[in-house]
């Protein structure tokens, strides 16, 4: 059995329509016996910090460089990343804010991708990342609908792939999504949504 990460990053509580999604496909995986463990970081309950000029400098140091003071301000990030690496499969809820993801979830990604920890350089310069054989779910809301914008304004989907590929080593990213949120009298079904999982 596997064990798995529910990232959650929407402001709107209970009325989310990301974390409904990514519930559903939480409590899915459960059906299915493909997960028996979950662990829930919500982002809005305890918001990631933001990088400024003192934490800035610990995300490019290695591992062996950082010192006591360090160590303390890469508190959140060294929980996240062993919250990551622990799990199998890693469920990612966002909005949709102004085309791009959540600022939380976008401070989140901040705080896990760290040189030496999720990503190290090979003898060539080029980059290997750390958090192989992980399954990651991600589950987009949006007020409109994908169909609806021009192809290359799709930043959600491809943002997250590029930069777990680039910094983690993850590879597999299944992607859903529940759209016209903002449609007069909108209804979700969010099991229709997933029926493929």
């Amino acid at each position: 059995m596997k064990s798995a990460l529910h990232i959650i990053s929407s402001a709107r509580g209970g009325q989310s329509y990301s974390k409904g999604l990514s519930t559903a496909i939480i409590n899915k995986l459960i059906d299915k016996n493909e997960v028996n463990e979950v662990v829930e970081r919500d982002l809005t309950k305890l918001p990631p910090p933001f990088l400024d000029e003192a934490l800035i400098w610990e995300f490019y140091k290695f591992p062996e460089m950082i010192d006591e003071k360090g160590e303390q301000l890469l508190n959140y990030a060294k929980a996240i990343f062993n919250e990551m690496n622990q799990a199998d499969i890693i469920v990612i809820s966002t909005p949709m804010h102004n085309f791009g993801i959540s600022s939380l979830l976008k401070a989140w990604l901040d705080q896990l991708v760290r040189v030496g920890v999720s990503y190290k350089f090979n003898a060539d310069g080029t980059k290997t990342g750390c958090l192989n054989n992980k399954k990651v779910y991600l589950a987009i809301a949006s007020g409109g609908r994908l169909a609806y914008w021009p192809q290359e304004y799709e930043f959600i989907e491809s943002y997250i792939k590029a930069v777990f590929s680039a910094y983690t080593g993850i590879t597999d990213i299944c992607t859903y999504r529940v759209e016209g949120t903002a449609e007069q009298n909108f209804k979700v079904d969010y099991e229709d949504i997933i029926q493929n999982l």
